[in-house]
């Protein structure tokens, strides 16, 4: 099955990791015209929020509801079921299209129904051009997501010292795991004017700089959806970060 090319988003809590999966997302469905898919792995999700989606199912609300309906009689076969939960999961927005993880509340295991979940992503990621995938700080979620393939990893930090060498280790987990990863990058996010970060950790295959930006704070403040003018510096930023790693990933 032809898939599409997977955008993998990490770092530590607290450093705008949604947020540059948001502008991600904009971006590359205004430039190939295309639906994206968005992946929202966080727990304390809020990727919706920030792209004007009102979350309404989570994949952990589907883990309850199928644990709750599993003694239940039923001619429906249990991955027709979840396949149903699945398709009325996933929201649709202007120009892409969202599937939230959330985490189960319940008790109990969810073996069989992740590997049914994990079954059904493979699928949706293969139905899509493009796929960025948020996720939760740290890495533990993506050693289980079913996405073991990577046209970039991108991991997002703050210009501390602290914050580059968690960045480093991040990058250095995700590379013993097993995944498949085309393309390692370093986004030092909220650089203030004029500064650049030191101490660059080695190892990754690029490095992008985001700037300081007002209005994404406002916004942010605010609740609102992040839309930001095509002048805006972040966004200008997070363009050319997302044409180069287009370039980087092209033929690989």
């Amino acid at each position: 099955m032809s898939m599409g090319r997977v955008f993998a988003i990490a770092g530590k809590g607290g450093v705008g990791k949604t947020t540059i999966s948001a502008l991600f997302i904009s971006y590359l469905a205004k430039r190939t015209g295309k639906i994206v898919l968005g992946v929202d792995a966080d727990p304390n999700y809020n990727l919706g929020d920030r792209m004007g989606i009102d979350v309404q199912k989570t994949i952990g609300d589907i883990r309850e509801e199928f644990q709750k309906s599993a003694d239940e009689t039923s001619e429906v076969s249990k991955q027709e079921k979840v396949a149903y939960y699945l398709q009325t999961s996933t929201q649709e927005g202007h120009d892409f299209d969202l599937i939230t993880m959330g985490r189960p509340e319940g008790k109990g295991c969810y073996c069989y129904i992740n590997s049914i979940l994990r079954d059904y992503l493979d699928e949706a990621i293969g139905k899509y051009s493009s796929v960025v995938i948020d996720n939760e700080a740290g890495m533990e979620h993506l050693s289980r997501l079913t996405c073991k393939n990577m046209d970039a990893l991108i991991i997002v930090a703050d210009a501390t010292a602290v914050g580059l060498k968690t960045a480093k280790r991040i990058l250095e987990l995700a590379l013993s795991l097993d995944i498949n990863i085309k393309t390692t990058a370093l986004v030092v996010n909220r650089i203030p004017e004029g500064m650049k970060a030191e101490n660059i950790p080695e190892g990754f295959s690029a490095v992008y700089y985001i700037p300081c930006d007002e209005t994404i704070s406002r916004l942010a403040m605010e609740g609102k959806t992040l839309e930001l003018e095509s002048s805006n510096p972040a966004y200008m930023a997070v363009k050319e970060m997302a044409d180069d790693l287009l370039m980087r990933c092209k033929g690989k």
